[in-house]
């Protein structure tokens, strides 16, 4: 398979966190055949071309949203077991933690049948069910309930339901395994992200996409300041490596979103993380970028990738 990949360039630690990516992005052509055609650019909001962007910095993100006509920003939220102890909350609070957060920015129309279909699209292969928030200060209501519904009669066993933002938020605290796909405009839905990812305990895991028109935008969730840690090699690539294993879904390259998955899972195994996750017995941003590179490649002594895809447990996209 070809794609043309755009490469957002940017500084201190943002780049380097994309280098991390962008190795990723290269062991997987190697290793399953594929053509892409990284372009690296300076200008976040020129006129998008190719297939997706990846992208690491704050400066970028705002860029972006600002800049360009976000329709929707799609983050997967989990707790991942090896790193368990880092949450705030008891375990038997934020075990089971995995949900899809659909931020909708613009709705309305053909944009909210897009959004609707992507996400029974994705619920369809979680656990079949999906939340609508109820948002009072909303300025442009849409009735999300009744349209998914409607398009959801397709798919068997589909379950909607909407609740408002403070049952959504009191739901996370006692019982977070009951969400799944969520739907919620950008004010409650950022307020909603903005608590899960302080229950995750790992923000720098999280990774997103940003959908502006047709052009997909890749990153962490958390993007980086071009002057944090800068040429330090001390930032969690994580995030943004993930998101190439959301841009591998979005090209229908599934084995090739697994084996990512299956790799950074085999990191937090072996304890091959970063300083913001173990202030004392840490790996440099490179070297996370590297095992996780090697781990796709089939190149770490005595580990077959292929007898060990079983790692990856997760359903998030």
């Amino acid at each position: 398979m070809k794609k043309e990949i755009t490469i957002i360039e940017e500084a201190g630690a943002a780049g380097e966190v994309a280098a991390q990516a962008v190795k990723v992005l290269n062991a997987v052509a190697e290793q399953y055949d594929h053509y892409f055609n990284l372009t690296p650019v300076t200008d976040a909001i020129a006129q998008p071309v190719g297939d997706a962007t990846l992208f690491c910095g704050y400066t970028t993100q705002h860029a972006i949203e600002t800049g360009l006509p976000v329709l929707v920003s799609v983050q997967p939220v989990t707790v991942y077991p090896p790193l368990q102890h880092l949450s705030p909350l008891k375990p038997r609070h934020s075990e089971g933690l995995n949900f899809l957060l659909y931020q909708v920015y613009t709705a309305g129309g053909q944009h909210q049948d897009r959004i609707i279909q992507s996400a029974l699209q994705q619920a369809a292969n979680r656990r079949k069910q999906i939340t609508v928030i109820a948002d009072p200060e909303d300025p442009q209501p849409v009735s999300w309930k009744a349209a998914l519904e409607k398009a959801g009669a397709a798919y068997k066993g589909m379950r909607i339901e909407s609740i408002a933002v403070q049952e959504a938020w009191d739901r996370m605290l006692q019982q977070p395994s009951a969400f799944d796909v969520i739907i919620a405009a950008r004010t409650a839905g950022n307020y909603l992200f903005s608590q899960a990812a302080a229950i995750t305990g790992a923000r720098y895991m999280i990774p997103s996409v940003r959908i502006a028109g047709t052009m997909p935008f890749f990153g962490p969730a958390f993007s980086f300041e071009q002057a944090q840690e800068s040429t330090k090699n001390l930032s969690n690539p994580v995030g943004a490596i993930l998101s190439v294993a959301m841009m591998m879904d979005y090209f229908n390259l599934h084995e090739e979103a697994l084996i990512i998955r299956t790799a950074v899972n085999w990191t937090l195994l072996h304890g091959f993380v970063a300083k913001d996750l173990d202030a004392v017995n840490n790996y440099s941003t490179g070297t996370i970028g590297d095992l996780i590179s090697d781990f796709i490649r089939g190149t770490i002594p005595g580990f077959a990738k292929g007898e060990n895809m079983a790692l990856q447990k997760s359903t998030i996209i």
